[in-house]
């Protein structure tokens, strides 16, 4: 059954269209609304707890990791201070009376003059006479022999020699029959057979006939 349409003595005030529209639920009527849009709120994306969780987990994981590389990056620092050692003062021998620093290089100077038993002088000298020389030039008086000068001064070890001190053998009689002048190095200088020389204490024909050193003070 077809609607019919009521005739009104109003005087509308929708158009004609508007009218017959409604009537023949051609147009629904709009539904009011008390939401506003600008109080409406914005809906956010949900995140799960769980994301969450794993999120705040491994950013606090790496950030433990970054402390750890740190840690170890950075040097320990020791507390142990250095150990200081003591270093044993060297031992020095000295004289009690230093011989003149010129007599080694006067009795050195003397090297190539000729051997000439009983010489005192630069013409040519025995062993006795050469160091009574030397020392004369040094202001020291030595007796003539060398027997006698085995008797003059201190009597010194081997292993403490010093320059200046003078060193006896056993040669060509018993006792201290030949004399020389010690100038460091374990060596001597003295008037041998062939002349003023130097020699080591270590040659083997002075070596075996070592009989002792005096220090003249």
């Amino acid at each position: 059954m077809k609607p019919l349409l009521v005739a009104s003595s109003d005087i509308p005030t929708k158009t004609y269209i508007e009218t017959v529209g409604e009537q023949m639920q051609w147009i629904a009527r709009p539904v009011k609304t008390n939401v506003s849009m600008e109080s409406a709120p914005v809906p956010e994306k949900s995140v799960p707890a769980q994301s969450k969780s794993v999120a705040v987990e491994e950013k606090t994981t790496q950030s433990e990791k970054n402390a750890q590389t740190t840690k170890r990056t950075q040097p320990a620092k020791s507390n142990t201070k250095p150990m200081q050692v003591a270093t044993a003062p060297k031992q020095q021998i000295s004289r009690s009376n230093s011989l003149p620093p010129a007599l080694v290089d006067n009795a050195l100077s003397l090297t190539g003059v000729p051997y000439v038993f009983g010489g005192t002088s630069k013409n040519g000298f025995d062993c006795s006479g050469y160091t009574q020389y030397v020392f004369k030039g040094s202001g020291i008086s030595l007796p003539r022999t060398s027997q006698s000068q085995f008797n003059v001064g201190s009597s010194v070890k081997k292993e403490q020699l010093q320059t200046g001190d003078l060193v006896f053998f056993t040669t060509y009689t018993q006792g201290p029959s030949h004399v020389g002048i010690y100038v460091g190095g374990g060596k001597f200088v003295h008037a041998s057979n062939s002349g003023v020389r130097t020699t080591s204490l270590n040659d083997s024909y002075y070596e075996s006939r070592y009989l002792g050193a005096r220090r003249v003070n």
